[in-house]
């Protein structure tokens, strides 16, 4: 833990001894109060400290960083957008991945993001060029849980993964087949791994939020199929070494006794780790049926006909 953390504290700046101290009063009040000791004081004061207040004294003290430049800012909202009309293109005229290889994928996605979240959390990723910036977020997301969530927002946090995004494209284009089956894939990694990470980390970390029309957020987290907060809650209870999964989790049961610190070893989980960034997508091409090369579109004749079929068999059954 770094030394010097200037935090408000009566509209001056004080000094605590490390973030983990920060942490660690904040758990305890379970309220986003700094408590501090003042010198010769009785006993603890504590002082309400706004959320902008608070992520712009960590953010000078070089603790949070801001993410990104302006620049990269309206690349990633580009990507976005990039991303939401590739989304919308396929449900309207495909190829449609199908419904095993989508819920295939999601499952796949919460192992994914427990290796990398194992492998960045480890303080030897500090001393890795390339995965230390990364991994210096990941750890400081320990001492600062809603700074570096509810803080950053979730645009923000969606536009920190797009350069892996971009790896992974590369990686997987290169490594597979290139066809209508490798784009399905492709485009359902990045939705689940980049994107829900982020969506289902976010929410275990603001369920509060989950009300009126994002209230079926909260039965998806109830259902285990987003990441619930009693669940990842564990998580951030030092020392930090189990529910490694922030999709939904649901892989934690399996892979806690792999991550957990008696048997986890760091180069070994680092390699498998990469080694699934780069081959995942050509290796479950090889495995999985291909996708629907010409599927009707939701606008054409055939489909609607077909929907029609459906029905009149449905009502004479």
């Amino acid at each position: 833990p770094r030394v010097g953390h200037p935090l408000f504290h009566q509209g001056r700046p004080r000094v605590l001894e490390s973030s983990r101290a920060v942490a660690s009063l904040r758990r305890r009040s379970r309220l986003c109060l700094v408590c501090v000791m003042g010198k010769g004081a009785q006993g603890p004061k504590k002082v309400k400290v706004g959320k902008e207040e608070r992520l712009e004294a960590l953010r000078a003290a070089g603790t949070v960083t801001v993410s990104n430049s302006q620049l990269y800012t309206y690349f990633c909202n580009l990507h976005h957008v990039g991303m939401a009309a590739w989304v919308l293109y396929v449900v309207l005229f495909g190829p449609r991945p199908y419904l095993l290889m989508t819920v295939g994928m999601f499952l796949y996605s919460d192992m994914y993001s427990a290796l990398l979240h194992s492998v960045l959390d480890d303080k030897k990723a500090l001393n890795i060029p390339g995965i230390a910036p990364v991994a210096k977020g990941f750890q400081e997301h320990h001492d600062f849980p809603q700074e570096t969530t509810s803080g950053k927002g979730l645009l923000v946090l969606c536009s920190d993964t797009v350069r892996i995004q971009w790896i992974v494209m590369c990686c997987s284009l290169a490594a597979g087949k290139r066809d209508e089956t490798t784009w399905a894939l492709i485009l359902c990694k990045q939705l689940c791994c980049a994107y829900g990470t982020q969506f289902g980390h976010y929410y275990a970390h603001n369920r509060h939020l989950c009300v009126g029309m994002l209230k079926p957020l909260a039965w998806l987290q109830d259902a285990h199929i987003l990441l619930p907060p009693a669940h990842h809650w564990n998580h951030h209870k030092a020392p930090y070494n189990k529910n490694f999964g922030i999709v939904s989790g649901l892989s934690n049961p399996a892979l806690n006794p792999i991550l957990h610190p008696d048997h986890y070893q760091f180069y070994v989980i680092l390699a498998l780790w990469c080694f699934f960034t780069i081959f995942d997508v050509a290796i479950i091409e090889q495995f999985v049926p291909p996708v629907d090369t010409a599927p009707a579109s939701l606008f054409s004749s055939s489909l609607f006909s077909s929907m029609s079929t459906m029905v009149n068999n449905t009502i004479e059954l």
